[in-house]
């Protein structure tokens, strides 16, 4: 029994037990922590370098070649996104764009590291992490690299590979974006949906003007921080207007519904029955020391990971629930 079979027994049970009223398996998985970074980025990929060009492996054995790094695919129609696995972090961040895009910057790096093998990336990154906080998703000191400026730094280098590799780690990311995505705005009216399809262009349209701009990792090492908060104000003020004449709007808003929109006793009910569950199938196993000694970084990492499926369940209702009753919906508030 590993980890990762303990907790899908564990979510399905609460699942069975009706704990999330909306559920979907995607968006569950959480942000990386040091603890965990190794669990979570530690697959072996199919990739490799060979001189200029970048070879992915079949499970035949095949070696598919990809010339034409420009466009990320190879001769065969393969795209090399098709040999990259399901990233098991939490990508949407509770819609927060900055954490979100460094949670994206950080999967490239990996990915990249994965390829590569090379022991100086290798050196560059532990330097990273070592000056990491993982919660906030940004450096502890001011003189140390993010991995969306570290990424920067892989793309001033100017090489097709590297470009690819990014190139195909954010297709791979907007494919898990949109499930979730879909999964959200199931059943929501053709002309809705369209108004906010054109609403995340236009606030994606803002975002790429300031990180490409006033708040790209160059332009931001010359702001003081209170012009650093002065730029993160003017873009959140630009998105606001946006997102408030819009008629997609509310459900724009219920989409990035974050946990803190979860009351306290609902959580609380969580971090209990997660308990249970953990206590009863490590009980069911015996004297298994492994589980025993996770016991505490198991319960907690479940406990985090129900919370958040218990968000996009909350998300689903309320969008659920403006869909069915516009005229009388009130949004919900910060518990």
């Amino acid at each position: 029994m590993n980890i990762e079979s303990l907790e899908k027994k564990i979510i399905e049970k609460l699942k069975e037990k009706g704990v999330f009223k909306r559920f979907s398996l995607n968006d569950v998985h959480p942000s990386p922590s040091r603890e965990n970074l190794d669990r979570i980025f530690n697959f072996s990929l199919p990739i490799e370098v060979d001189g200029d060009e970048l070879v992915a492996i079949t499970e035949t054995g095949e070696r598919i070649r990809c010339p034409n790094l420009s466009t990320s695919i190879s001769e065969t129609g393969d795209w090399l996104s098709d040999y990259l696995p399901f990233f098991e972090v939490d990508i949407d961040q509770g819609g927060n764009v900055r954490k979100a895009d460094e949670i994206e910057a950080m999967i490239c790096v990996y990915v990249i590291k994965n390829i590569f093998k090379d022991d100086e990336i290798q050196e560059e990154v532990e330097e990273l992490i070592l000056n990491y906080d993982f919660k906030e998703l940004r450096t502890n000191s001011s003189g140390s690299k993010t991995f969306r400026s570290f990424l920067v730094d892989l793309q001033d280098l100017q090489s097709f590979q590297i470009n690819s590799i990014i190139s195909a780690c954010k297709y791979k990311i907007f494919d898990q974006k949109k499930d979730i995505r879909t999964y959200l705005i199931d059943g929501i009216p053709q002309e809705m949906d369209a108004e906010l399809q054109e609403l995340e262009r236009n606030v994606k349209a803002i975002h790429y003007e300031y990180s490409n701009g006033p708040l790209s990792p160059l332009s931001v090492k010359k702001l003081t921080k209170i012009e650093r908060l002065g730029k993160i104000d003017e873009r959140d003020i630009k998105i606001n207007k946006l997102v408030s004449l819009s008629k997609a709007g509310v459900i724009y808003k219920l989409t990035k519904l974050s946990s803190e929109y979860i009351s306290p006793m609902k959580k609380r009910e969580i971090q209990k029955m997660v308990k249970k569950e953990v206590d009863f199938l490590i009980a069911d196993y015996g004297e298994n020391s492994f589980l025993l000694n996770e016991r505490s970084q198991i319960m907690s990492r479940l406990q985090r990971k129900a919370i958040q499926l218990e968000k996009i369940s909350l998300r689903k209702i309320k969008i659920e629930e403006y869909i069915n009753k516009r005229e009388n919906f009130k949004f919900p508030v910060k518990q």
